[in-house]
């Protein structure tokens, strides 16, 4: 029995006719391919999901171009996944009871004919078949050869020399919003030059987003963090000495395309050091692990800014502010020396051509792995792709933005564009939510904690949060009040360390909550709720309900600690929200179509960190209660799309 269904499952190996191959859309090969004679992994469900999605594609490339031939080809090959599907359960199940009936008699499963052995894994609720007698001499191709590789030593390594690369970017992103009242009359700071400055680096992120994806087809990763590094490094340490607001802006746009480019590419990079088995359990811990470095100058600020410190340095006076900016270029310059240690990722030594060198790669990431000799490596060669060029061309670049534009388009077009564009501009809602909020809350709350409570005239009530943000009721303004250019003048602000300390509380909780939610999207939990797509729009609707109710409430707390509970409640709903668009995408948008969509989703979510940075320190300055009820306003319209978004949800889909 088993022999014949294993005959089923070689026998497919889809070769199309020449007509199909059209539009460089990869549906002129099936992403299932099962050889007995061959180490191959064989995922129940998650493979055949991969072919389905991609047969989605290939239709509607299909339907549009008129190809009928393709289409009547498609068909079939969605009925031929079915039935691959079920052979594949079939003999699973048939292996996993013999196998246990044989158990008990003490004995084991002989070989079959084609002399396979099978191990079986039920995890996920998905069985996975691993084909044993490995012929060796048989070229291999990334998948397999990085699944021989295994985790161990050599990926744990790896991470921790990519963690202060990747921690550089949230520290260019985030240390500006501490700055700010430190730096006010260095850097002649007013409430919308704040907001300017905070929103520089999302707007340099915006400005190159579409850039770097064609610039490391002819640069590999490493050299890419390497320079990146290296300019970064540079830029942060030169920040330190700058007097000009203009120059420090400048400074910062430029961080900004490095953060959006190179040091973006990190988790990507990473990914390609790990076979299917570990990579979503990878992707899961290390974004947490990431994630925490929003955490750092949060402490960082608590421990060095409170300080009046005045270091002379070559007639140059560091103070407090200068000296933080300084310890916060530590990671990229620590990230610059690990990064010269990286090797190159082995997926790009194939393509650029380089086997030899790939194989050397695997051999020592294997012998690391599991401190066994390289010499017992079962791969022995690797494929060489027949459609590989020695370098790059000006030919395929052009051609990758063809197929990006396209796949936009595709985007934009029923039947995923009602979908698509709620998660757009739902992302861009909760990421200008969370970044705003999160951004502004150390400064506003330091003018919080410099009111002047002595000169508050009405009796019987607070002050409320607007009331307590005028300059005009602040302790340091006390000597400009009557001065004619009293909106010019800059305030000398009393730090309070506290202001910090529950800026890293408030961080600290954001990453906590965003990854419990996310931990439990990718479990065996998520798959037990009924109607799982169901609650993950509950769960948004319930974070964007929560961030209205906060924002419009915040300026009536009675307390800067109420305040704080309801600016905290604002920052981790909205990031929980985020988390929550970014899994429904993976839901819903077929994988051949997933990079462009994760691509428009993050690009959206930087144009309203950038908006919500700039609208609301405008704001902040004419209209303070406009700033929190405009804030209001864009969770109202999102929690409506999310509503919308969740009616979807109940219909089945065509």
């Amino acid at each position: 029995m088993s022999t014949q269904l294993i005959t089923n499952l070689t026998s497919f190996n889809y070769i199309p006719p020449e007509h199909f191959l059209f539009d460089n859309t990869n549906c002129a090969q099936s992403s299932i391919k099962i050889n007995a004679n061959q180490p191959t992994v064989i995922t129940v469900g998650r493979e055949i999901e991969r072919e389905r999605d991609r047969i989605k594609v290939c239709q509607m490339y299909a339907l549009r171009s008129g190809n009928r031939d393709a289409q009547a080809e498609l068909e079939a090959r969605s009925l031929l996944s079915v039935e691959i599907e079920w052979h594949s359960r079939v003999l699973v199940n048939w292996v996993r009871h013999t196998s246990a009936a044989l158990a008990k008699m003490g004995q084991r499963l002989p070989n079959t004919e084609s002399n396979i052995r099978f191990r079986f894994y039920f995890k996920r609720e998905r069985a996975v078949a691993f084909c044993g007698n490995v012929n060796v001499d048989e070229p291999a191709d990334y998948e397999r050869a990085i699944s021989f590789t295994g985790y161990g030593l050599f990926n744990v390594l790896l991470f921790m020399a990519a963690l202060p690369i990747a921690w550089t970017g949230a520290f260019d992103t985030t240390s500006p919003a501490f700055l700010l009242a430190s730096a006010e009359c260095d850097l002649q700071l007013t409430f919308f030059r704040k907001g300017v400055l905070i929103a520089i680096p999302f707007i340099a992120m915006l400005a190159t987003a579409s850039l770097w994806d064609y610039v490391t087809i002819y640069v590999g990763r490493r050299t890419l963090f390497v320079l990146g590094l290296l300019a970064d490094s540079i830029l942060n340490i030169l920040s330190t000495a700058v007097d000009s607001y203009h120059v420090f802006l400048l400074i910062k746009f430029i961080s900004g395309v490095i953060v959006g480019g190179p040091l973006s590419m990190v988790m990507g990079y990473l990914t390609e050091f790990h076979s299917a088995t570990y990579k979503a359990r990878f992707a899961a811990w290390s974004g947490f692990l990431f994630s925490m470095a929003t955490i750092v100058p949060a402490a960082l600020g608590f421990t060095i800014l409170p300080l009046d410190w005045e270091v002379d340095v070559f007639g140059k006076s560091y103070n407090s502010w200068r000296i933080y900016l300084l310890l916060c270029s530590i990671p990229p310059v620590l990230g610059l020396v690990t990064a010269s240690m990286l090797p190159e990722s082995p997926k790009h030594l194939m393509e650029i051509g380089r086997q030899d060198d790939a194989l050397k790669l695997f051999r020592r990431m294997y012998t690391m792995n599991t401190r066994k000799p390289a010499d017992t490596f079962s791969i022995k060669a690797l494929v060489v792709q027949k459609a590989q060029l020695p370098r790059p061309t000006l030919k395929a670049s052009l051609e990758k933005m063809r197929i990006d534009l396209y796949n936009t388009k595709l985007l934009f077009s029923a039947p995923y564009l009602p979908a698509f564009s709620f998660l757009t501009f739902l992302q861009f809602g909760s990421m200008l939510g969370f970044n705003t909020m999160r951004l502004w809350v150390p400064h506003m709350f330091m003018i919080l904690s410099n009111y002047d409570y002595e000169h508050w005239k009405p009796v019987g009530r607070a002050p409320t949060m607007c009331e307590m943000l005028d300059r005009h009721a602040a302790k340091p303004g006390r000597p400009y009040l009557n001065c004619t250019n009293f909106d010019d003048a800059c305030f000398e602000w009393s730090i309070n360390p506290v202001v910090y300390q529950n800026s890293t509380i408030i961080a600290s909780s954001a990453v906590l909550f965003s990854f419990l939610i996310g931990f439990i999207m990718t479990t065996r939990l998520r798959k037990k709720m009924i109607l799982c797509k169901l609650t993950d729009a509950t769960v948004a609707v319930a974070a964007f309900l929560i961030s209205l109710a906060s924002s419009f409430g915040i300026n009536w707390a009675q307390a800067p600690p109420y305040m704080l509970t309801l600016a905290a409640a604002v920052i981790v709903t909205s990031r929980i929200a985020s988390n929550v668009v970014n899994a429904v995408n993976a839901d819903i948008i077929p994988i051949p179509l997933r990079a462009t969509s994760m691509s428009i989703i993050t690009s959206s979510g930087n144009l309203g960190v950038a908006l919500g940075n700039v609208i609301f320190s405008a704001l902040l300055d004419l209209e303070c209660l406009a700033a929190f009820l405009g804030l209001g306003c864009f969770f109202i319209n999102n929690y409506y799309e999310e509503v919308c978004l969740l009616v979807t949800f109940l219909f089945p889909k065509p």
